[in-house]
């Protein structure tokens, strides 16, 4: 298989077949992250897709998901991105539905029939990076589309069939602005009606501008602590319906994983136990990358 430089995927992921269509992110510019600085964006020939799905043909022919990698492999054409669907049912006939990351402005690019169509190739809980529902936040982040353009395009993606997941990063406003974020994320969700929510805490990568902004005191990074009152808050405003919450990745302080609104009171008990367990000075020290203080 093809994988070039740094591969990430959604860690919900974890049993997806992994194929390469894209290097790097067409976007690479939002403040807070590192993961394809130093890749530069291309899409990958068409001869090395057909050989991948050779390869995952004969070693991974019991594949039911396939996850496209790198960046935002939506950022392709709908004729390119249907016809690798077509090339990946063609290659392993038991796949029944077909993932990557994508940016809003992906979404933007597609009509209403082109996106039905993607559909019903197979495309179904793609990974949308909303982060925030703060129009100042994003704009911070350079996301490049404000929080109107994202709430468009969610009903657009339910018009035309095509399930999506979004993540969101609690603390992101910084510790003033803590009830506000959560409120206007826990209404910006429960409107767009996702298939599963993404939450972790943002957390300042070395290299990144974010770095430089938090070291020019341009920005105020949110502790353990305080993420974890967010999280609170933002779980409590959620009203969805049959929405799974996914907070396990290695960054958040407390796990937590489960179907809204059954497992809603368990998730919320168990953040609010961690909050006594964890000790006060992990609590108030800052994310990283890793597990140190991770409530286990």
């Amino acid at each position: 298989m093809h994988y070039d430089g740094m591969t990430f995927r959604p860690p919900y992921e974890a049993y997806s077949l992994l194929l390469q269509v894209t290097r790097g992110c067409s976007h690479n510019a939002c403040t807070f992250c590192s993961m394809y600085r130093d890749t530069s964006f291309c899409v990958s020939p068409v001869e090395e897709i057909v050989d991948d799905l050779v390869e995952a043909a004969r070693d991974y022919a019991y594949a039911r998901r396939v996850f496209l990698v790198n960046g935002d492999a939506f950022c392709l054409s709908t004729d390119e991105l249907a016809t690798i669907a077509d090339m990946i049912h063609e290659s392993l006939p038991r796949v029944e539905s077909i993932g990557c990351y994508a940016r809003i402005p992906n979404v933007t690019a597609k009509s209403d029939e082109e996106l039905a169509l993607l559909a019903t190739k197979g495309y179904a809980d793609i990974n949308i990076g909303v982060e925030s529902a703060l129009d100042d936040v994003l704009a911070f982040m350079n996301k490049g589309y404000d929080v109107a353009l994202a709430r468009e395009q969610f009903a657009r993606l339910h018009k035309a069939g095509l399930p999506f997941n979004v993540n969101i990063i609690n603390a992101a406003a910084g510790p003033a602005r803590i009830a506000e974020h959560a409120a206007a994320n826990a209404a910006l969700v429960n409107e767009a009606r996702p298939t599963l929510i993404f939450v972790s805490p943002l957390h300042v990568d070395p290299g990144t501008p974010l770095a430089s902004l938090l070291e020019a005191g341009r920005f105020e990074e949110c502790t353990l602590g305080q993420y974890l009152e967010e999280e609170i808050a933002f779980l409590e405003g959620l009203t969805l319906e049959d929405c799974v919450f996914f907070g396990l990745h290695v960054s958040n302080p407390v796990p937590v994983h489960g179907l809204l609104p059954r497992d809603k009171d368990a998730m919320l008990a168990r953040l609010r136990e961690g909050m006594t367990r964890i000790p006060r000075e992990v609590l108030d020290s800052h994310p990283a990358k890793g597990s140190e203080g991770r409530l286990r």
